[in-house]
């Protein structure tokens, strides 16, 4: 907006006799005319449904988004480890499950106890949605 524009309008918001073109004048007003009212703005039914299932279906889109980001970074790790560890001919040593063979019968009642401790909490304790 240049400053005729600006003395324009502040002439005719203060209603004091401005000396610029009638057809400015006249526009001027009507511009202001309707930005005084209110618009008329009717939503449609369903208008808040819509935009609900709208939002429903981005979060939707993006978790999916987000699974797939996992998978992808699940997968580049393990090539990379796969890489890693041929390159730098790392050899695993599983020695120490030769005395851990001792204590199977405590490793099998740690799971089957795990197991029945689960089982419990979702009997007794977790209530159904």
């Amino acid at each position: 907006m240049n400053s005729n524009e600006e003395d324009l309008q502040k002439n005719i918001e203060s209603g004091s006799n401005t000396n610029a073109d009638e057809l400015d004048v006249k526009a001027y007003e009507e511009v202001f005319a309707r930005l005084r009212k209110k618009p008329d703005v009717h939503l449609s039914p369903g208008f808040a449904d819509r935009v609900i299932v709208r939002i429903q279906e981005k979060q939707r889109r993006q978790a999916s988004h987000d699974f797939i980001w996992l998978a992808f970074g699940v997968f580049l790790l393990a090539i990379s480890s796969i890489v890693a560890t041929v390159l730098s001919g790392f050899q695993p040593s599983l020695g120490f499950l030769k005395g851990v063979s001792a204590y199977s019968g405590v490793f099998a009642f740690g799971v089957a106890f795990i197991l029945l401790l689960n089982r419990l909490d979702k009997k007794l304790l977790t209530r159904p949605h």
